[in-house]
């Protein structure tokens, strides 16, 4: 297939927000790319009916080997978790100088269930732009996140802080989420179905084949709810036009 034309950012998450998971997972597979990119299905939505896409702004968290000392008091306690989110949370310190507007924070956390989101960070990001959080661990407050309307998928759900049980790794650098390798930058896309990771450098690629796939699917699909009498719905027009 012929080379697109370059597409800035802003536009190709806006296209590819348009067309299913389905669809660029089959255009992953039409340039050969079969099953890469494909987090493991203990990869879950917190709630049904998230969708989101964006590029991956990228953390990683290891497991402390710092002891834990009990806290003789509440004033105590709040010092020693304080002190401790100070250090798991640089990622978020260092977000604050960066815009995330579109991004997917992707976080690796090798799969520890330690709720380093929650519903107060996840409305912060929602405020700023943030399309969505994939996390290999936890997230914790699923009530009020759902109440919230955040989009957080992960592979965990807990009650459990991250403070005494992990430590900052790194930022924007390879990780490893879910089973896939992600860099920053590349495309993060999810929906009910589950997140496929795109590579930068093929997302223009995928695009091309997805909208193809989507546009004969509509077309199928069309004739279909035309036979059984069916009112048309958006689905039948992802694209617009």
């Amino acid at each position: 297939m012929a080379a697109a034309q370059k597409l800035t950012d802003q536009e190709l998450i806006e296209k590819i927000r348009k067309v299913r998971l389905a669809d660029l997972s089959d255009g992953m597979d039409a340039l050969g790319l079969v099953n890469v990119g494909s987090m493991s299905t203990d990869m879950r939505p917190l709630r049904p009916g998230i969708a989101f896409a964006g590029f991956a702004y990228t953390v990683k968290l290891i497991k402390s080997q710092e002891p834990v000392i009990p806290s003789s008091s509440v004033e105590e306690y709040f010092k020693k978790n304080g002190e401790w989110c100070r250090e798991v949370y640089t990622f978020d310190r260092i977000m604050k100088n960066d815009d995330i507007t579109d991004k997917v924070l992707v976080i690796d956390m090798d799969g520890y269930p330690g709720g380093v989101l929650g519903s107060d960070n996840m409305l912060a990001y929602k405020f700023r732009g943030m399309a969505g959080a994939v996390v290999d661990g936890g997230c914790r407050d699923s009530f009020e996140c759902n109440l919230e309307e955040v989009n957080v998928f992960s592979t965990r759900r807990t009650f459990h802080h991250v403070s005494f049980r992990l430590a900052h790794g790194g930022v924007n650098i390879p990780v490893q989420c879910a089973g896939v390798t992600v860099h920053p930058g590349d495309v993060i896309c999810a929906d009910d179905d589950g997140v496929l990771v795109i590579p930068r450098n093929r997302a223009e690629e995928v695009l091309e084949f997805a909208i193809a796939i989507l546009q004969a699917d509509q077309k199928a699909r069309t004739a279909k709810y035309e036979a059984l009498g069916m009112q048309p719905d958006y689905t039948l027009n992802r694209l617009g036009e």
